[in-house]
């Protein structure tokens, strides 16, 4: 399950949620954070929210 996507450096990426809807407490219980191109198209895989974070700004500054 998808949940919140958080936008993150200078160029429109975005950092997105995806794990399990807790059917206890009704909270997402995320697993890993996947990354969108400014185009919408995603980075290939799967990261903790400093390595998605990290990985952006490298490709930011990659150009």
């Amino acid at each position: 399950m998808i949940g919140n996507a958080i936008s993150w450096g200078q160029s429109g990426y975005s950092i997105i949620e995806e794990g399990e809807l807790n059917r206890q407490t009704w909270a997402l219980d995320v697993h890993h954070y996947l990354i969108a191109k400014p185009n919408g198209q995603p980075v290939p895989g799967k990261f903790t929210l400093e390595e998605a974070k990290a990985h952006i700004e490298a490709l930011e500054v990659e150009g």
